[in-house]
């Protein structure tokens, strides 16, 4: 039996924090046999809220194959320190490379051979602009540290294995074992010419450009609902998204829920007739893919994994800088039901038929298992 320390800021059920939360939850859900984990993680999410756990500063039970320490805000440093140092495992994968208490500590203090950083979208050029002077102080102060303690790396895909060797170069390992997704029943939703709804599950904050799709939607003639779901991480943009939004014509109707946990949002996908999330920057985007599942459609940027949509009939892809989400969004309110119809079976259908997600879970256990 392979026993699998995992450390990560927030885990399930903290949703708030986005797609890397989702990622690690689908891993340990997914991989099981010989391979157990043991995860250590807050007891709270992202903005602080206390999570509905059964205990914290235990371990407790989370499925077949892993155990999860859920530490609390008190003595957290020691608590921590005495985990790291004490445990037994055969490997550390610490997600993320922002956090002192669930990355440099492990690092720095744990004693496995072998330690995996899983960077999850971190070291991607648009997601190193935001904050950029104090990320580069940063990590020009970890890097020594990291080369040092020879940690290996993982990457979801090639382009953020190239990422990672920008950023520590090519001596280290880097692992790539794409996220594991998750699938949901797919449904359609009647379609009318002339209307459509929209909708966005993401954090509130500039990389995922609402700006732009708001200020796209004022200038629409249709008839658009748009349902936006996510904690606003950035409460200064928000309040210019919120400008923009209380001068929208009332054709326009935009609708803020704030975070929803992930049980209650296959309604909102089952509600909605196109996907829309034009990030700066994606690693994987789980919301994108759910949507897929879900049968709707996307509208998204050149910067994620979802490329070449439209010739898949899938999809849009979009250069927000150059104006482009206007007329996404007007040809799919423009189409009829059955054009839409037909998008939406190909989005299912493309989501079920990756080969990734088969290839993803072997390339986890690869890494995983694999001798020093």
């Amino acid at each position: 039996m392979k026993k699998i320390f995992l450390s990560i800021p927030w885990f399930s059920p903290a949703f708030k924090a986005g797609g890397p939360v989702q990622s690690v939850l689908n891993m340990v859900n997914h991989i099981g046999g010989d391979i157990e984990f043991e995860v250590v993680t807050s007891d709270r999410d992202i903005d602080g809220s206390l999570l509905k756990i059964q205990e914290s500063d235990k371990w407790v039970r989370f499925n077949n194959n892993t155990n999860v320490f859920y530490c609390s805000g008190s003595n957290r440093f020691s608590r921590l320190l005495e985990i790291f140092k004490n445990k037994k495992s055969d490997l550390d994968f610490l997600t993320g490379i922002y956090s002192f208490h669930f990355t440099i500590l492990p690092v720095v203090f744990s004693r496995s051979k072998r330690k995996i950083i899983s960077v999850r979208g971190m070291l991607h050029p648009p997601a190193l602009q935001q904050k950029r002077f104090k990320k580069k102080i940063y990590l020009n102060l970890l890097k020594p540290l990291l080369l040092f303690k020879k940690v290996e790396f993982h990457a979801t895909d090639e382009l953020e294995k190239q990422h990672i060797i920008s950023f520590i170069g090519r001596r280290q390992k880097i692992w790539v074992a794409a996220n594991i997704p998750t699938i949901i029943e797919s449904n359609v939703l009647p379609k009318k010419k002339g209307t459509l709804k929209l909708l966005t599950v993401a954090l509130i904050g500039p990389m995922k450009n609402y700006l732009e799709v708001l200020n796209a939607l004022a200038t629409c003639e249709s008839a658009v609902e748009y349902d936006i779901c996510g904690p606003i991480y950035w409460p200064d943009y928000w309040q210019k998204c919120s400008e923009v939004i209380n001068r929208l014509p009332s054709n326009i109707k935009v609708n803020y829920h704030g975070a929803i946990p992930p049980h209650d949002l296959i309604a909102f996908y089952h509600q909605s007739h196109v996907f829309i999330c034009p990030s700066q920057s994606e690693n994987f985007g789980h919301a994108i893919f759910e949507a897929f599942s879900a049968g709707k459609p996307v509208i998204t940027s050149h910067n994620t994994p979802w490329n070449q949509l439209e010739e898949k009939k899938i999809g849009m892809n979009v250069s927000p800088e150059k104006g482009e989400i206007k007329n996404a969004i007007m040809r799919f309110a423009d189409m009829d039901e059955s054009t839409y119809n037909d998008w939406s079976s190909r989005s299912a259908a493309f989501a079920r038929n990756q080969p990734f997600i088969y290839e993803a879970k072997r390339n986890y256990e690869k890494m995983f298992t694999t001798p020093e």
